[in-house]
């Protein structure tokens, strides 16, 4: 991958652009950085502290404010997790850019990916909040152009990128570790890998590092640190138990939790009908042009509406891509971590935050289309002048 001089400039000015906003957005906005979800992060931290740990949400994002809480006090911890989502999502814009280039995508397709990250409402409003979706969109797509530089060089010596894809697969394994709804992508992108490529040995150099990150997380459950979390189980419960976008977080029992597989599937055979009813809300609430009745909608504010409405946009635009370069496996690729976090919500049950980690693949995959339109349009006047110039928007 080469940068040259004009594009260095350009990416340096968007992501100086996206640092001010942020910083804007974080500590000069004055939004409430701690919703539910925060202080159960909070909560767990001090668990992992005091060696008292609380069996609740997953333990990955808890272990980092463990790391800060173990020489801050909780404000200034807070404080500390707000700016190192201000480095985190600032990385993301740069990032993005990497990966369209990685994609081998023409070079104006990047930098409008990355432009859309730099500026777009979603990831400025989750970069204010102790949340997971800053640190999970960072490390994935870190996760996401360490596999695609190594599919790109996959005809090197594998031996000399074993030390790169175990750390890659460790990457994948933190990203399910912070957001389990995304722990499936580090197992796809290996088979897929495989598949495609028809080789074995890096895809299973990544596995391992992903098994690596199981093991590591397995241990520091089974310590007096942390407990394995039930998070999962009551997500299942929830999602049988509402049959509308309305759906509040109950807590239910931990005996029902541990049998929550069991209860989940027993009801789905009994109550199909509304089962399958429950599972279209769910894939509206993900990827609907516009909220269903309830308390979402009325807590929406015009941007947030917008927002909902181009999600449609983005999904449509990049399913045409998918299409039309259905042979590109860099596509497919990225594509992947669209299709996990779909499956795993209209599984279970859905909000449009559930979509801000994997907004950078959804802007590149759908500016691919973007630009095969404009391409396509320019070819029709070019067959007529014969005077513009028509250019491919990948490679």
């Amino acid at each position: 991958m080469t940068l040259d001089k004009r594009d260095l400039v350009v990416i340096s000015a968007i992501t100086a652009v996206g640092l001010i906003l942020r910083i804007v957005f974080v500590f000069l906005m004055h939004a409430d950085p701690l919703v539910y979800d925060s202080k159960m992060y909070l909560l767990v931290a001090d668990g992992i502290v005091n060696e008292a740990p609380i069996s609740s949400f997953p333990n990955g994002y808890p272990l980092i404010i463990a790391l800060f809480r173990s020489f801050l006090p909780t404000a200034q911890t807070v404080t500390a997790l707000l700016g190192l989502n201000i480095v985190l999502s600032t990385a993301c814009i740069p990032l993005t850019y990497t990966l369209g280039k990685l994609c081998k995508f023409d070079r104006w397709l990047p930098i409008a990916a990355c432009s859309l990250i730099a500026v777009y409402p979603h990831q400025l409003r989750y970069a204010q909040l102790v949340m997971t979706e800053t640190i999970a969109t960072f490390v994935l797509l870190a996760a996401m152009a360490g596999a695609l530089w190594v599919w790109n060089h996959r005809d090197k010596s594998p031996i000399s990128l074993l030390p790169l894809c175990v750390g890659i697969g460790l990457l994948f394994h933190m990203t399910g570790a912070i957001r389990p709804s995304l722990m499936l992508i580090g197992l796809l992108i290996p088979i897929v890998f495989a598949l495609v490529a028809r080789t074995i040995k890096l895809p299973m150099f990544i596995l391992s590092g992903f098994l690596l990150g199981a093991g590591l997380l397995f241990v520091v459950e089974k310590s007096p640190l942390a407990r394995p979390p039930h998070a999962f189980g009551n997500n299942l419960l929830i999602s049988i138990n509402s049959d509308s976008n309305g759906t509040e977080f109950v807590a239910y029992p931990e005996a029902q939790q541990k049998t929550a597989v069991k209860t989940y599937i027993q009801f789905a055979l009994k109550n199909p009908a509304r089962f399958l009813r429950q599972r279209g809300i769910s894939l509206w609430e993900l990827w609907g042009p516009k909220s269903l009745s309830g308390y979402r909608q009325e807590q929406e504010t015009g941007v947030v509406k917008a927002i909902v409405f181009l999600r449609t946009v983005f999904l449509l635009l990049f399913i045409g891509g998918l299409i039309v370069y259905r042979r590109k496996p860099e596509l497919a690729l990225i594509g992947i971590p669209l299709a996990v976090v779909t499956a795993v919500h209209v599984l279970t049950f859905s909000n449009h935050r559930f979509l801000v980690p994997i907004e950078p693949y959804l802007f590149l995959g759908s500016l691919l289309a973007v630009g095969t339109m404009i391409v396509s349009i320019k070819g029709k006047v070019a067959a007529t002048s014969k005077s513009l110039p028509v250019t491919s928007p990948v490679r």
